[in-house]
């Protein structure tokens, strides 16, 4: 990963400022479950996939745990990551 694909995961995990104000429970609550929900899909998609490739004679898991993805495929990961935590924090929000 070079250091300009990188995501800040300080600035994420820390940020400058607040992304929530009082009373924002219901808003953190629905995207909590947003968020499970959609990492659960992904979960079993993920294993679905990698066990029909199994099937198929292509056992794909650990080459996906150790790729190491070119400039521009960092590059749009970097962009869906982003898309997903603005998703997030707009829900956390209420917006």
């Amino acid at each position: 990963m070079s250091d300009e694909a990188e995501l800040d995961l300080e600035a994420i995990n820390q940020p400058k400022r607040a992304h929530l104000q009082p009373g924002h429970v219901d808003n953190v609550a629905r995207a909590l479950l947003s968020l499970t929900q959609e990492v659960c899909v992904l979960t079993d998609r993920l294993a679905v996939l990698e066990d029909v490739l199994a099937t198929k004679g292509i056992d794909v898991a650990e080459e996906v745990d150790t790729y190491q993805p070119t400039p521009e495929q960092q590059a749009r990961i970097k962009a869906r990551t982003q898309r997903i935590i603005e998703g997030v924090t707009s829900a956390l929000q209420g917006r």
